[in-house]
């Protein structure tokens, strides 16, 4: 396995609700960590793009991190003011080293809570 450098910082939302107690619920995209965390990011090739469109998974980012076993499909990656949909994670067999994780083509401005 090759190592790769992880000299990007990103960040890693999920969506809380952030209400004050008694008053209305308020969904937002809220850090799972504190500061930010290095990663290896890139652009999917064409033939790991077309890879995934054959299974109907929208993929086109890799953003590899350290491993941690809090982060889920459902959360965002901000990556250089722009937001990914966390499609896949891949956890390397088992191994707890490091976390692939697959994303969308993403989107300029933060996405509402579902």
């Amino acid at each position: 396995m090759q190592k790769r450098l992880k000299d990007k910082k990103i960040e890693i939302l999920e969506g809380r609700n952030v209400a004050e107690p008694g008053g209305m619920p308020r969904m937002e995209w809220t850090p799972i960590h504190t500061g930010k965390l290095w990663a290896y990011v890139r652009q999917l090739s064409a033939r790991e793009y077309y890879a995934a469109m054959a299974v109907q998974n929208e993929e086109q980012m890799l953003f590899v991190v350290n491993w941690r076993d809090d982060i889920k499909p459902d959360m965002l990656i901000k990556y250089k003011n722009r937001y990914y949909n966390i499609k896949r994670i891949d956890t390397f067999e088992g191994y707890k080293s490091d976390l692939q994780l697959y994303a969308d083509a993403g989107y300029d401005e933060e996405p509402p809570v579902n």
